[in-house]
């Protein structure tokens, strides 16, 4: 058997045989070609809808990932004759001109339309910078029947940390609010969320994420300049804008009247800058003095205590260091008493140590709690003597909420003053 398979493998060696393929017709190589795009444009497709709806959540979780930055606010000189004793620059050569005839001319009615074109400009290009903020809280009526209540009042943008617009208001009208929203000046609204508030000044903190803007809206968004309360002197020319007569998108105009006045806010008093303009009990606002600067803030509560009803507002500088806090989401260190400054009349009548005396102690306080009471003059904290008002606050701005302060003061015995101390742990006043 295996010599006749080899037999037959030799009779037909001769024969060798290669099948060829038949040629493909262009009908077919149309259509694999037909097949192979109309396959690329469906991945394609796939593709870009699996990355538009892919790229935002990635993108959120990288901007969740990325810190916000830390939003630094530089003070104002707090030493008023530093700036006007700084080293003069050179005086530069005057070259006499030819002597001009200046002839009087008496103002025309459309001159004085010009004046104030120009100073409401400003509070026009201010409007990038300011929003409407609206609050809405469910409540219940002595029936027991529910409704909603809405407040609105206006807010600044102060700050842009990277990840979101941070825009102070007015405290009294998102507390306790269940929904914020933000109007922009361009009519973009928008949801908020409330960040930290200061109980003391009636400043809260709210912010709005970047993603809800397109990048046209967020052009359109201006970062307010804050300017230096302290060169403000009367007869200062400002405006008040956001809702000083209480409706949203008002302007005022008016000038500077008392720049002497302090708040009566608890642990730290605050100068208040009082105007001639007529203002409202649900007012809130900014001031601008005539470069568009931000040197005032006034909320509700602070216009319903002005003694004549106009527009009075805290000086910005003092407020620098608590509107970077609160951009930061830090809380405002809270001790609860009000203070004045041993005067040279007390000691010499009344053989008071110097220091800082204690008029109020509010209640349910930290101080209250740690057992300060009215009266006690304050003689020094954490180790430093304390102979000013000035004293007093440099130290409490530079606490920390929940910080454990220790203060060492003097209180009247039967014949003389003795010393205690006084282990308070601060608080948050909200």
């Amino acid at each position: 058997m295996k010599n006749e398979q080899e037999n037959s493998k030799q009779e037909y060696s001769f024969i060798t045989e290669k099948i060829k393929e038949r040629p493909k017709s262009k009908k077919k190589i149309a259509i694999e070609i037909t097949s192979f795009v109309a396959a690329a444009i469906v991945f394609g497709m796939i593709a870009s809808i699996v990355m538009a709806w892919l790229t935002p959540k990635l993108s959120k979780v990288w901007e969740e990932e990325t810190d916000p930055e830390v939003i630094t606010i530089p003070r104002d000189d707090t030493d008023l004759e530093a700036v006007f004793t700084m080293t003069p620059e050179p005086i530069p050569t005057i070259t006499l001109e030819p002597v001009v005839n200046v002839v009087e001319k008496a103002l025309e009615p459309k001159d004085y339309i010009s004046l104030y074109s120009q100073m409401y400009q400003v509070a026009e290009t201010a409007k990038n910078s300011l929003v409407t903020v609206v609050s809405v809280s469910n409540n219940v009526d002595w029936l027991n029947n529910p409704y909603e209540n809405q407040g609105q009042a206006s807010g600044i943008v102060v700050a842009d940390n990277g990840k979101e617009y941070l825009i102070l208001t007015d405290k009294s009208v998102v507390e306790n609010a269940e929904e914020i929203g933000v109007i922009f000046a361009n009519g973009k609204e928008v949801s908020a969320v409330q960040k930290k508030q200061d109980g003391n000044t009636g400043l809260a903190m709210l912010a709005v994420e970047h993603q809800g803007l397109t990048e046209e809206e967020k052009s359109q968004i201006q970062i307010v300049t804050l300017g230096n309360s302290k060169l403000l002197h009367l007869g200062t020319p400002v405006l008040a804008v956001g809702s000083p007569l209480g409706n949203n998108d008002s302007v005022l105009n008016g000038n500077v009247t008392s720049l002497k006045s302090l708040s009566d806010t608890e642990d730290v008093r605050y100068p208040l800058v009082k105007t001639d303009m007529p203002g409202s009990l649900s007012g809130n606002g900014v001031l601008l003095n005539l470069d568009g600067e931000v040197v005032g803030i006034f909320t509700r509560e602070l216009s319903a205590f002005s003694e004549n009803g106009t527009v009075v507002a805290f000086g910005i500088s003092e407020l620098k260091g608590i509107i970077e806090r609160l951009s930061n989401n830090l809380g405002i260190a809270y001790l609860g008493v009000r203070c004045r400054e041993v005067t040279e009349e007390d000691k010499e009548v009344y053989h008071m140590p110097r220091g800082v005396g204690i008029i109020n102690v509010a209640m349910d306080s930290p101080a209250m709690n740690s057992g300060i009471q009215n009266g006690d003059i304050i003689v020094g904290m954490e180790g430093k003597e304390i102979e000013t008002l000035r004293d007093f606050e440099n130290i409490i701005n530079g606490c920390e909420p929940e910080q454990l302060l220790t203060i060492t003061a003097m209180r009247s015995g039967t014949d003389r003053y003795v010393e205690v101390r006084f282990d308070v742990t601060l608080g948050v006043m909200q």
